[in-house]
């Protein structure tokens, strides 16, 4: 397909592809959806970064409370960045962050980011005081929690209101997928009607949801997935995080995919099938990523050879070409 231009082209086709939209705000330099860089500009007035902290959690479905080893896709250290380490406290993740990412991005705020396993998973107290000892950096503009549906209990839905009535706050949900055969598969270990009711409960406490959704797992066709997106278009949800599912090294799944492979998305097809998606998105979601990169030396499959940056690229020509948008199949 060839989408990608070389770097000194990359302005000029940019140019080229102008877009706007009504209803696509953050839909900017030939994006064709709302893109989470332009949405958080917009909120700041500037640049921002998110820095992932490790705040030393675990998940119920790894330390037995209703099941050991966690999901099987799951390799934390695969997306843990260079600055993350567990063992030092979270004032210090954050300034070795900074010094990190100030070095490749203009970024002069942050937000502190929870991500590593299930970032709600503590004693009420604790979660307070590891989210305001982030806050308390000058240069972090708010907070990013990642969580399961299964860990927002309402005392902890209510500390997270409290805290986003001064601060940016936006709590990301593991969705995964809609479908309780593949939550099984995954070892997930909650059904899609906890997933449902989870993210409903906490958008009446007030709070900014963005939800997480894997694509390309076994058993699950095209229409199905694209099915998820209408049930995401009815659910109140800000952002949306999307990646195709992968093979990661030390993982349940590198062992299963060793014994019995199955298809996995190539690279053409993955950019043409994540392009209908967004299409089926409602125009009010801001996309958060549609994509993950893993770094080589823990990726098993599928192996696409390409940068973000290309990624990135590719998928505003390909939608240029195919004149999709955000939005569009939405009646």
């Amino acid at each position: 397909m060839g989408y990608f231009p070389k770097d000194k082209y990359i302005l000029a086709v940019r140019k080229k592809q102008e877009f706007s939209h009504p209803r696509l705000p953050y839909a900017k330099n030939g994006f064709r959806y709302n893109s989470y860089r332009y949405y958080l500009e917009d909120l700041f007035g500037e640049a921002v970064q998110r820095i992932s902290l490790e705040g030393g959690f675990t998940c119920p479905n790894r330390d037995g409370s209703l099941a050991y080893g966690g999901c099987i896709f799951c390799n934390n250290e695969s997306f843990s960045p260079p600055y993350n380490r567990g063992d030092i406290d979270i004032r210090s993740q954050l300034e070795a962050g900074v010094a990190y990412l100030s070095q490749r991005f203009e970024a002069r705020r942050y937000l502190a980011y929870f991500q590593s396993y299930t970032n709600t998973y503590k004693p009420l107290a604790e979660l307070e005081k590891l989210y305001r000892q982030a806050l308390d950096h000058p240069l972090v503009a708010g907070l990013a929690i990642s969580t399961r549906a299964d860990c927002l209990p309402d005392e902890l839905l209510q500390l997270l209101r409290d805290i986003s009535q001064n601060h940016y706050l936006n709590l990301e949900i593991g969705i995964e997928s809609f479908y309780d055969r593949s939550l099984e598969w995954m070892n997930r270990r909650h059904s899609s009607a906890t997933t449902i009711k989870s993210i409903e409960k906490a958008a009446a406490y007030g709070l900014n949801l963005s939800g997480h959704l894997i694509l390309g797992l076994p058993e699950e066709s095209k229409g199905m997935m694209l099915k998820e997106a209408e049930i995401l278009n009815k659910l109140p949800v800000k952002l949306i995080k999307l990646h195709h599912l992968q093979i990661i090294e030390k993982t349940l799944l590198a062992q299963l995919y060793a014994r019995t492979p199955f298809p996995l998305f190539e690279y053409e097809n993955y950019l043409q099938f994540v392009a209908q998606f967004i299409s089926h998105l409602r125009p009010e979601i801001v996309i958060q990523r549609f994509f993950t990169e893993t770094p080589k030396s823990y990726l098993i499959a599928p192996i696409w050879g390409k940068r973000s940056a290309e990624i990135v690229m590719d998928m505003q020509r390909y939608m240029h070409e195919a004149d999709l948008w955000q939005g569009k199949a939405v009646s």
